[in-house]
């Protein structure tokens, strides 16, 4: 029986999940039908973040795992405790190894977009320098983790033979590589707003914009009390103890990845917009003519077309338009 903190885990994550996933479709419907005129067609910003929206289903399916083995419930709770109890480790260590790949990759997405906004030089070997760092970090975690005990299974399988690396020594690459997280996550927020900052468009959009892009501090926010609350795997009543770690965990993957797509989706705002507009142009271009009024014909106002029309002015071609 599943407890009312493991339905609150659960509720939480596939409502993030279900947010995220309707999201990306919108942003590939952007991509495929509205801006494919405008140069902003399908890249591999897209192409990465559906990879980490994959990794955040998995983490998904890790968490239903879980929380069916007890997570949320006391140790005492449990149907078995000893059993239940190394099961919930066991599947909460690959819920660490697919959590650092999710962030690792959605980091990767959000650098690809940047790139739309100003692909120079510059800008290509401060990104590259960044991940680089992150996907370092990552790395050393997966390995960390998957090498805590060698063989792995004696993490959940004590009584057989082998060796463990002691816990602090696996949550200290895991500090690591969160702080690693949290110094990308503001450089990713803070790189797109400088960049804009000088180009000329109406300042209440660049301020909309400038927001927009600094979603990502949620995700910045909740790594660091992931942090903080890392400690609580280590607790004799862990399984009711990582409860909110969890719930931590979950929140950082998903803003990263609805912050990663919220901009790019912005563009369906305008064609509907256009669309409202040329609605009205057609009621007005059929109403009943007075003597010496112009002809107006609907096809002047209407096109059967969903894309945006290029232009060459410096406001339309920002992709977040």
């Amino acid at each position: 029986m599943i407890f009312i903190v493991g339905r609150a885990i659960l509720a939480e994550y596939y409502t993030l999940l279900l947010i995220a996933l309707f999201l990306i479709i919108v942003r590939a419907y952007v991509r495929i039908r509205i801006t494919r005129n405008n140069s902003q067609t399908w890249g591999w910003d897209d192409s990465t973040i559906i990879l980490a929206w994959i990794f955040l289903l998995i983490g998904a399916v890790l968490i239903q795992i879980e929380v069916n083995l007890g997570l949320g419930k006391h140790v005492k709770d449990l149907d078995d405790r000893e059993r239940d109890a190394l099961n919930i480790l066991k599947f909460n260590t690959f819920f660490q190894m697919v959590n650092v790949l999710c962030t690792l990759v959605t980091k990767i997405s959000i650098s690809f977009y940047i790139l739309r906004l100003r692909d120079d030089m510059r800008v290509r070997w401060t990104l590259a320098t960044l991940m680089a760092f992150m996907t370092l970090a990552t790395i050393a975690v997966v390995l960390v983790l998957s090498l805590s005990c060698r063989p792995l299974r004696k993490l959940w399988e004590p009584e057989i033979l082998g060796q463990c690396l002691p816990l602090t020594t696996v949550y200290n690459v895991a500090y690591v590589q969160s702080a690693f997280t949290i110094v990308i996550d503001i450089g990713l927020s803070l790189v797109p707003i400088l960049i804009l900052w000088h180009v000329r468009i109406k300042p209440g959009r660049k301020a909309l914009i400038c927001t927009l892009m600094s979603l990502g501090f949620i995700a910045t926010i909740s790594n660091a009390l992931r942090n903080k609350l890392q400690s609580e795997l280590t607790t004799k009543d862990f399984t009711y103890d990582m409860t909110g770690v969890t719930v931590v965990a979950i929140l950082e993957l998903s803003s990263g990845i609805i912050a990663a797509c919220i901009p790019p989706c912005i563009p369906i705002l305008k064609i509907r917009r256009i669309k409202a507009e040329r609605s009205q142009a057609r009621r007005y271009a059929y109403r009943p003519r007075s003597v010496g009024a112009p002809i107006v014909s609907a096809n002047s106002f209407a096109s059967k077309s969903e894309t945006l029309p290029q232009s060459e002015n410096e406001d339309d071609m920002i992709p977040l338009r």
